[in-house]
């Protein structure tokens, strides 16, 4: 099993839950629409359920809010004691929260509460591998673009939650030159000269790919430099070119096998599209009895 996170971080929601509660009616009105025949139809008038909310794996807790927030939403006459709280760290068979109210509300929102809470919960505990696998260094688990639209506030939440850094919003926040922009311009010269008197003063991150633009990047003075598909044999003869000039972050072709590597490198930052864009949704069960 995978070691444990040691101190969780303690993150706050940095949005409004008016924006959450959008996508929560939204889910809701995807999974119900006009109502829920089946339990309609079977559990009329005043017939109560309890839930119990159980985590099947090791891992870490995200979105337990989010999921309070749906049986909310759903019926306020149901009641939700957490056992747990977000950052902490899950072991098989544990009983996170306990749901209790009519059985038409909780069998209602059941099955969207659940969608956002494993979703998160696996982010997070993605996020908490990736941070563990550098422990000890001084390298950062960055998130990327790679998100579901939609929903990046709460999967970039999901990333803080796990011990990772949530740097980018979106494209207004930065100066990011990537490959895309390079392929489509004169060279880094000219990119970085364009960007600086577009935008004096604001920090420039470049992406490269080979030394040969490395070099230039380190010319040009740019802030942070984005090594591109490095092996950790290359990183490391980039960090000692760089020699503190700038920020080194790492992108690309990095995985739990390799993260630790790249840490040692002695990276500032490793970016991880996977902690958001192909992460396993956690292993939970949501136990009805009456």
């Amino acid at each position: 099993p995978q070691p444990r996170p040691a101190a969780p971080p303690v993150v706050t929601m940095r949005f409004p839950m008016s924006a959450v509660d959008k996508l929560i009616k939204e889910a809701l009105a995807e999974d119900v629409g006009d109502g829920d025949l089946t339990t309609e139809s079977l559990f009329p008038g005043k017939v109560k359920a309890r839930g119990k909310l159980i985590a099947n794996e090791e891992g870490v807790l995200a979105g337990l809010p989010i999921f309070k927030r749906v049986f909310e939403l759903v019926d306020k006459n149901i009641s939700f004691e957490p056992r747990a709280t977000d950052g902490m760290a899950l072991a098989g068979g544990q009983l996170v929260a306990r749901v209790s109210g009519p059985a038409v509300s909780v069998l209602r929102a059941e099955r969207t509460a659940l969608n956002f809470l494993q979703h998160l919960s696996g982010i997070a505990s993605q996020t908490a591998k990736f941070a563990n696998a550098v422990k000890g260094t001084k390298t950062r688990i960055l998130d990327t673009r790679r998100t579901t639209p939609g929903l990046r506030f709460l999967e970039k939440y999901a990333v803080e939650v796990g011990g990772g850094v949530s740097l980018q919003k979106g494209l207004a926040d930065r100066l990011i030159v990537t490959e895309s922009h390079l392929a489509l311009s004169e060279g880094v010269p000219s990119v970085v000269r364009q960007l600086r008197k577009a935008h004096q003063g604001k920090r420039i991150e470049l992406t490269v790919t080979n030394m040969q633009e490395l070099d230039q990047a380190l010319t040009a003075k740019v802030n942070v430099l984005l090594l591109e598909n490095f092996p950790p044999g290359q990183v490391r003869q980039a960090i000692a070119l760089v020699q503190g000039r700038a920020k080194v972050e790492v992108t690309g072709k990095v995985g739990l096998d390799n993260a630790r590597a790249y840490a040692l490198a002695g990276v500032d930052y490793i970016s991880v599209s996977q902690l958001t864009q192909s992460v396993k949704a956690f292993d939970f069960s949501f136990r009805v009895s009456r």
